[in-house]
């Protein structure tokens, strides 16, 4: 069976790893801890160790004062690790190996990439009581192909707070076989057992040799029950599998004085040594199998990663887009009493200025006629004002519903753009609802969100924010709320007349109606002065879902369809003696539907754009960046992981 990295698919492995690591600060921010341990795991237990002539690294792990260092100078052949009769002396982690590889500096160098420093050699004893970076000793003791760590006592504090247990934990993931010392008094210290556990298990599992420092008289079959108690809190039911071999440690107060060499013999006669049992080891199939171990739970964890960036793309998004349609129902609601009169005068205006003479003189001729008119509908208006009270409220009273609405409008936007969640209700005649109802079904599960039904014709939805905009969210609850409404009304209250675009709009329309005119129409206008009406007795009022019209007879122009919104009309009032027949009333919503269109093109999007601008848009800059910058590399990780997929598929 030949190795199971090719160059290919150790490329394949670190695209990876990069694109998961990257792709942790946003789309999988709230993975970000798990990704950090599985990156590491890639880092220092598989990149790193498909050097050709790597050794198998072995640690000598365990509690306070179980011997560990006393161990490792017997075993290296010479004491380079300083012992006393207390815990936690040592705070460094030492690594020795033959002198022979100071010629290869390349396998320190790979070592030392698994510890997160360089290389730097032991120069005395005593710099392993202070703490720092892990030393390098090289010694003449041990064979070739192995190299032994001295790890420091990761229970050592108290309290739950452990001074070297975050070193401890950092040389252990880089280890492939664990020498475990312990002793009658901590065989069974679950919270011992239990770190060794999960660092042997966590990412590929890894096989020990355990050593118990145990009293002389202690029977062969004392010593085997408490290794074995060891031992399932370790491996569980695999444990047969895993400990490669028992020893004991004579406890003699002069060895740990260091007055006078360990001795570690196996319990079973016959068996051989720690040295033996490491130096028999098969390095091929050990770093075979721990490797297809560890990429086969690197290759899982990647693919749950995928799935994971693949739900939290979707949940991002449709977070988006349902702010951005809450965003477009406050500017519905910001333009609910907009009139509309100033631009339908200045059509007519530009309508009339572009009439044939002849039609210019009749049309001046209607005005005068229709004058005595106008003044008894007015002074009628003004005796039901008197009888009832007045219904139809002046421009004062009009500018200043306007701003109620814009702040009402306002206010929801910022409370839904801070708030955890997203409550969006739409009917089910939305075209966008179907698309909402799939999203949320996918996410069902794995995120809080909900679809529920509110009514007969209406459902609600509530969707979290998502973790990347979390920050951005809190920047916008930082800011004076106050102020930025200010600063909104401010900018409102500067552009409620005709801009330039519109104005050329206006003279676009009129020009594109006149070229539709047929010869009828003409005649029709000659016979009628048609449109007469316009400058001087019509009453406009753009009604949204509640507005009344003003005046007697009505038409009502359909604007659906308008930045997603429905149901929007522009209804313009006729007066009753304007004597319009079918055929003109048609003609004039023909005229009146592109000229509303145009005002609420401007009107919407000059609000939308200052909602954006003040409050929503930082949350739309981050969320779709995140999105583009997820979308190759999740289809980047997804081409990796299928290629080592196949590579762990032909070696299994």
């Amino acid at each position: 069976m030949g190795p199971l990295y090719d160059d290919e698919t150790i490329d394949a492995l670190r695209i990876l790893r990069d694109e998961v690591s990257t792709i942790s600060d946003g789309i999988l921010l709230a993975s970000k801890p798990t990704v950090e341990a599985w990156i590491e795991a890639v880092n220092t237990r598989l990149l790193p160790r498909l050097m050709p002539d790597f050794p198998i690294v072995a640690a000598i792990c365990g509690g306070g004062s179980s011997g560990k260092s006393t161990l490792f100078n017997a075993l290296v052949g010479e004491t380079t690790s300083p012992v006393a009769g207390r815990a936690g002396i040592n705070r460094r982690l030492l690594v020795s190996v033959r002198s022979s590889y100071r010629h290869t500096p390349e396998i320190a160098d790979a070592l030392f990439d698994l510890l997160g420093c360089p290389p730097q050699e032991l120069s005395d004893p005593d710099q392993l009581t202070t703490p720092g970076d892990p030393l390098l000793h090289y010694g003449s003791a041990l064979p070739a192909g192995l190299a032994l760590m001295d790890t420091p006592d990761f229970d050592t504090g108290s309290q739950g707070s452990y001074q070297n247990r975050e070193m401890a934990e950092q040389s252990l993931r880089a280890t492939d076989v664990f020498i475990y010392m312990f002793t009658n008094a901590n065989y069974n210290n679950r919270d011992n057992t239990d770190f060794i556990a999960r660092m042997l298990t966590t990412v590929g599992t890894r096989n020990c040799l355990l050593v118990y420092r145990a009293y002389p008289g202690f029977t062969e079959e004392e010593v085997l029950d408490h290794a074995d108690t060891v031992a399932g809190n370790l491996y569980g039911d695999e444990a047969d599998r895993h400990v490669l071999g028992v020893f004991r440690a004579v406890e003699d107060n002069r060895v740990a004085a260091g007055l006078r060499p360990v001795v570690v013999e196996p319990v079973k006669p016959g068996q051989p040594g720690i040295i033996e049992t490491l130096t028999q080891l098969d390095p091929r199939k050990i770093r075979g199998e721990l490797h297809r171990s560890v990429f086969s739970d690197v290759i899982l964890q990647g693919q749950t990663y995928l799935e994971e960036s693949g739900d939290s793309k979707i949940h991002l998004d449709l977070y988006l887009k349902a702010l951005r349609k809450i965003q477009q129902q406050c500017v519905q609601d910001a333009m609910r009493h907009l009139p509309m009169d100033a631009v339908i005068g200045r059509f007519s205006e530009i309508w009339q200025d572009t009439d044939p003479s002849h039609v210019k003189v009749m049309r001046s001729t209607g005005k005068v006629v229709e004058t005595p008119v106008r003044l008894l509908m007015q002074t009628a208006k003004w005796i039901r004002r008197g009888r009832k009270g007045s219904t139809e409220p002046n421009r004062r009273d009009t500018a200043a519903v306007m701003e109620s609405d814009f702040i009402r409008a306002a206010n929801s936007l910022r409370k839904a753009s801070v708030d955890r969640f997203v409550h969006l209700q739409l009917t089910d005649s939305d075209p966008k609802i179907d698309s909402f109802r799939e999203s949320i079904r996918q996410l069902t599960g794995k995120i809080s969100v909900s679809d529920q039904r509110t009514d007969a014709v209406t459902r609600s939805f509530e969707i979290p924010v998502h973790p990347c905009l979390e920050g951005t969210q809190a920047i916008l609850r930082s800011k004076n709320w106050s102020n930025i409404v200010d600063d909104l009304l401010r900018q409102q209250e500067t552009g409620p007349g005709l801009t330039q675009q519109l104005e050329a709009e206006l003279q676009l329309l009129v020009s594109e109606q006149r070229s539709r005119m047929t010869t009828m129409d003409q005649i029709r206008q000659t016979a009628a002065a048609m449109l007469n009406i316009i400058p001087a007795t019509v009453a406009v009022t753009y009604v949204l879902h509640t507005g009344d019209p003003v005046g007697a007879t009505g038409i009502k122009v359909k604007l659906a369809g308008l930045f997603g919104l429905n149901d929007l009309y522009a209804l313009v009032a006729i007066p009753a003696t304007a004597g319009l027949k079918k055929a003109d009333l048609k003609q004039l919503e023909i005229l009146l539907a592109p000229v509303a269109q145009a005002w609420l093109t401007h009107k919407l999007t000059a609000v939308e754009a200052l909602f954006e601008e003040k409050i929503t848009g930082p949350l739309f800059q981050k969320g779709y960046e995140v999105i583009s910058d997820s979308k190759e590399r999740i289809a980047s990780m997804a081409k990796s992981l299928t290629h080592c997929s196949r590579a762990l598929e032909k070696r299994t």
